[in-house]
């Protein structure tokens, strides 16, 4: 997560940073959904007001790219490099989206 104001959390957000690292096993060809809950606030809600956060997410198909792809690295070529290498479709291993605007 990338708070209103960017990585300098000029708002005092959170979430910020990775909120979630799990890994899952699947059989071949399955598929599955993850979910959970987090609860999103700002020490200056003025400041941050009608900004949103970053939600990126990514998917490591055989879970060896930790060092690659640590907390703020999601977007580096690096990362995207370590998980292109694992699949043959590297085209849906990483997701960015905005969303929760602070209201």
């Amino acid at each position: 997560m990338i708070p209103p104001g960017g990585i300098t959390n000029p708002y005092g957000c959170t979430p910020y940073g990775r909120v979630l690292e799990t890994t899952v096993t699947l059989a071949a060809g399955a598929q599955t959904s993850i979910s959970f809950n987090v609860s999103f606030s700002c020490v200056d809600v003025a400041g941050a007001l009608n900004q949103t956060y970053t939600i990126m997410a990514a998917a490591d198909a055989h879970a060896d790219d930790a060092g690659a792809c640590g907390p703020f690295q999601i977007q580096s070529i690096t990362c995207f490099n370590a998980l292109a290498d694992d699949d043959n479709d590297s085209s849906d291993n990483r997701v960015t989206t905005n969303g929760f605007q602070v209201k």
